[in-house]
């Protein structure tokens, strides 16, 4: 008579999983690894053996799932450049008064964008892509599709801005200081520091939205 082996959890659990999904598991393991080491040790570092032993995977499920160096990157560019093209959590309704929506705004594109851990991740990945040129020109050709919708809406939620003489200045402004407190987290930033000046932000949309040419 022949014994019949006892399944485990682990078993019924393996039946239950399409190959689909176990696919894309190990995908989104490697994935994760990647961008943790682009967060912690910079682009030059995050080699596929690296990148390997992060996700504890082998050198060959990772190339079976990304065939190279590259093709991972290119992978990456669109994981962290996701979230910018995802802006429905940032923009507050136009109709709340202006002391209330500016730094609703300021908050919300902090939290969900430029404060988020991948963005700073992503500023590794670009600089280390400016050697690659083909990758770098599909990163440059996003970023600017990326920033028209940007500008779209932050002149929809701020419709005042259209009595200042130059909105689309006011709009680079905001922006350029949003990126650049964000690279400032690459570095040892003070809390109150960064809420003051996220603070002197939303003052300063409020004031070109109040603004009155003379």
């Amino acid at each position: 008579m022949i014994s019949r082996r006892s399944t485990t959890p682990q078993d019924e659990a393996r039946v239950r999983t399409p190959q689909s999904e176990r696919v894309e598991a190990t995908r989104r393991k490697i994935i994760e690894a990647a961008l943790t080491l682009l967060r912690e040790e910079g682009f030059k570092s995050a080699t596929l053996q690296a990148i390997a032993r992060r996700a504890e995977v082998s050198m060959g499920a990772l190339q079976h799932h990304f065939e190279s160096r590259d093709v991972l990157m290119e992978r990456l560019v669109a994981e962290v450049m996701a979230p910018l093209g995802d802006q429905g959590g940032v923009w507050p309704d136009p109709e709340l008064p202006l002391d209330q929506r500016a730094p609703q705004f300021v908050q919300r594109a902090w939290q969900h964008i430029f404060g988020a851990p991948n963005y700073q991740t992503a500023w590794s990945l670009f600089f280390g892509c400016k050697a690659i040129p083909s990758l770098f020109a599909r990163i440059e050709s996003y970023r600017e599709e990326v920033d028209r919708g940007f500008y779209t809406q932050f002149f929809a939620t701020f419709p005042e801005l259209k009595a200042h003489p130059h909105p689309q200045g006011v709009a680079s402004v905001v922006f350029s200081s949003l990126r650049g407190a964000a690279v400032q987290e690459l570095f040892t930033v003070d809390a109150a520091e960064k809420a003051g000046s996220l603070e002197v932000l939303a003052e300063l949309i409020a004031g070109a939205c109040t603004h009155r040419a003379h």
